[in-house]
């Protein structure tokens, strides 16, 4: 697994899913919530102990408990790419409504991974169809001085 590349710095990051099938996942409090086939973007920061390498390795474990929101969708996505930037700034708002200003983005679920979020972002779970990915992907990388670790 590629999880040593990551560093044990803190930053911020987005995980590329990959949901083959649409499914309906029971996820906690929030109850019953479908998500249609395609790629998803999570937005989140991992600034405590552990840093970056302990968040993702905690994100590509299998978890018997979930913790966050991102935990229930795990175990029917696949983790095709992780993007990320180093540093003590939360970023994961900014990218957030960057991300929801490309064409084709969509919120699946309401308030999904952005129970903390200080800035009232609609969620921090943004879908994509599939075929736009590539150009988001390069805009991003470009617009935000991001590295970029392909998982596939």
């Amino acid at each position: 697994m590629k999880l040593d590349l990551f560093p044990s710095t803190g930053g911020s990051y987005i995980l590329v899913l990959r949901l083959t099938n649409a499914v309906e996942i029971l996820v906690g409090k929030s109850g019953r919530i479908p998500f249609p086939a395609g790629v998803y973007f999570y937005c989140g920061s991992a600034l405590g102990s552990g840093g970056l390498r302990g968040r993702l390795k905690h994100h590509f474990k299998p978890r018997t408990s979930p913790h966050w929101h991102i935990d229930y969708l795990r175990p029917h996505s696949e983790i095709v790419e992780v993007v990320f930037s180093q540093g003590d700034e939360r970023w994961e708002c900014w990218w957030t409504q960057f991300l929801l200003r490309q064409p084709t983005a969509f919120i699946p679920a309401g308030g999904f991974g952005a129970t903390d979020c200080r800035n009232d972002c609609p969620a921090h779970l943004i879908g994509f169809s599939e075929t736009q990915i590539p150009k988001i992907l390069r805009n991003f990388t470009l617009a935000w001085n991001c590295q970029r670790l392909p998982m596939e």
